[in-house]
């Protein structure tokens, strides 16, 4: 593991050897909130290791020493030499006021003076011999004298064997313990980009309570000014253009920056694996690598994935990949199982880049994934899909996938065919999908992947018999008018066939007499209603759900109608038969 590199030299073949032993140990991750300690003798390298460890865990890092000497204004040297009490003093004082969920390297006394403080906090033994220590210590003479009274060489021997001692009293765990814990997740980490304008300790709150791993502060959109001490999350700082403060940088859990421990590169245009291969030949070893590129072409929408595995087979398990780009979310969530980092969008109102997911839809399926491969995804093709419930229904991993509507969706349904066992289909491509796929009917709302190719199948067919059950149920009538003549409609003729009941479809441009009686309302929120549209003693089902049913239902009362919510109703109906068929999906 790259952390043993920036320990003694003298310990780090045995550490590896010992971290490559017990590697398969099942060793659960470091609890979210609880400060890292890195302690231990002087010289040991703690300072050295912290930006790593605090990379590795998305934390902040803090060095006590140096936060020391920022609030005294002062040199720790002569601080010392001139008040010992005083600095031990300060010591336990900022110390106790760091932020919890950071990763801090303290003094080489503070475990040994100070294990009182380090009972709620794990604190991490960073080894050291006996040998490089004294060689450290005699080497660097910037460091202020303990016992000045002695020798150098005594004074080491005395402090070795005191702290020696009290090192072995306190409940401290191994770096081994460490480096096993912090080993790459399960999933890519989540981060979330902080939008230009916006108060970062907010929107770092409401991200952090949502989720997310980290918080991205892009040079490029966030005033230089910010202050970003109290920002809930860890942060990382992404230098475009701009160099980052420094105080931005001492924040960072990860610096994305040409000198960072995360470098990108945004290709303005499609590029081919060989040429990307090219590109990150000789990054360091301890150096996360971060690569966007344009979809490009749908046709040739593997490359990127190809790309993925060839820089992993290359550079190991530090590598994400990402498309950008209006249709790059599916393959964007594709990517994201095997990424080091899963860049997302907080809400639908604002995005770092064109094809980002939503950070919610990235923590469900995270949480809910039967983990059995991205071959195994399921999603829902719409636009709008801001109000669906699909994706909580249905089983994990399930992507929104919002398209822009004049997608041509023969191309991107056989780009997605590798990746995607079924989608469900809603507005306005349930008859764009029923064209690309040669379905035997006018709309369809479910797809399933089979060997040949995708099967079509329109499960609003149950909803729609559903909602017409109920609704000639409570009007006492089984004639029944719907308004509009778009995807669902047809469902509604297949349901009414099947039920005995007679439907009159009234499109918009010929409304003009009052409506009365059971009635279905079909068309989507966003639309508005026909001007000579009125209700009398009309009883009007309402086929859509949340935000966009409460809408719709206003307007028909307003129209003179009553409003019947059978939304839930239909949902639930033609949901249970789209599970049925996806699991009989290849």
């Amino acid at each position: 593991m790259d952390l043993f590199r920036h320990l003694d030299p003298r310990l780090r073949d045995g550490l590896a050897a010992e971290f490559g032993r017990r590697a398969s140990e099942q060793t659960e991750g470091l609890p979210r909130g609880v400060t890292v300690v890195l302690a231990g003798h002087r010289g040991a390298g703690k300072s050295t290791v912290l930006p790593f460890v605090a990379a590795a865990l998305n934390r902040p890092a803090i060095d006590l020493d140096v936060e020391l000497e920022r609030r005294a204004g002062r040199s720790l040297r002569s601080w010392f030499e001139a008040d010992v009490a005083s600095f031990r003093a300060a010591e336990r004082e900022v110390f106790a006021s760091l932020p919890a969920g950071a990763v801090v390297a303290v003094g080489g006394g503070f475990l040994s003076l100070h294990a009182d403080l380090l009972r709620d906090r794990l604190t991490v033994l960073v080894p050291v011999t006996w040998e490089t220590f004294a060689e450290r210590l005699t080497a660097d003479t910037s460091r202020p004298r303990l016992r000045p009274e002695l020798s150098l060489q005594q004074e080491l021997e005395v402090i070795w064997a005191e702290r020696e001692a009290k090192h072995q009293q306190a409940k401290t765990v191994s770096f081994v313990d460490l480096a096993l814990a912090i080993r790459r997740p399960s999933r890519a980490r989540r981060v979330v980009t902080l939008p230009p304008r916006v108060d970062a300790v907010s929107f770092a709150t409401k991200a952090m309570e949502r989720g997310a791993d980290l918080l991205e502060v892009r040079t490029d959109l966030t005033s230089l000014e910010v202050d970003l001490d109290a920002v809930p999350l860890p942060v990382l700082i992404a230098e475009r253009g701009l160099r980052a403060p420094e105080s931005w940088r001492r924040r960072a859990a990860v610096l994305d920056a040409n000198d960072g421990s995360l470098r990108s590169h945004h290709a303005p245009t499609p590029m081919s694996t060989s040429e990307v291969l090219a590109h990150w030949a000789g990054t360091p070893p301890d150096v996360q690598v971060k690569h966007v590129e344009p979809l490009g072409s749908l046709r040739d929408a593997s490359r990127l994935l190809e790309t993925k595995a060839a820089l992993r087979n290359v550079l190991g398990d530090r590598v994400t990949v990402l498309a950008t780009g209006p249709l790059a979310l599916p393959f964007r969530a594709v990517l994201a199982e095997s990424n080091t980092l899963d860049y997302l969008a907080l809400d639908a109102t604002w995005s770092a880049a064109p094809g980002q997911r939503l950070l919610d839809d990235a923590v469900r399926s995270s949480r809910h994934a039967r983990h059995d491969g991205s071959t195994q995804r399921l999603g829902i093709l719409g636009s709008p899909l801001g109000h669906s419930r699909s994706p909580r229904l249905h089983v994990q991993p399930f992507d929104r996938i919002e398209l822009p509507p004049e997608v041509d969706m023969g191309p991107l349904l056989a780009a997605l065919r590798p990746h995607y066992r079924g989608f469900a289909v809603t507005n306005p491509f349930k008859k764009a999908v029923a064209r690309s796929t040669n379905a035997n009917r006018d709309a369809v709302n479910t797809l399933v992947r089979e060997e040949t190719g995708w099967s079509s199948a329109n499960t609003d067919r149950e909803g729609a018999a559903a909602t017409l059950s109920a609704l000639t149920q409570r009007a006492g009538t089984r004639l029944v008018t719907v308004l509009g003549d778009g995807g669902v409609t047809g469902a509604l003729r297949e349901a009414a066939e099947q039920l005995g009941v007679t439907l009159t479809v009234v499109q918009r441009a010929s409304i003009g007499d009052v409506i009365q009686g059971a009635v279905v309302w079909t068309w989507p929120a966003s639309v508005d209603a026909p001007a000579a549209l009125r209700f009398e003693h009309a009883l009007v089902a309402v086929i859509a759900y949340g935000a966009p049913a409460r809408t719709i239902a206003a307007r028909v009362q307003q129209l003179g109608g009553t409003p019947l919510r059978l939304g839930p109703r239909w949902f639930i109906a033609q949901a249970r038969r789209q599970r049925a068929l996806w699991e009989s999906s290849t």
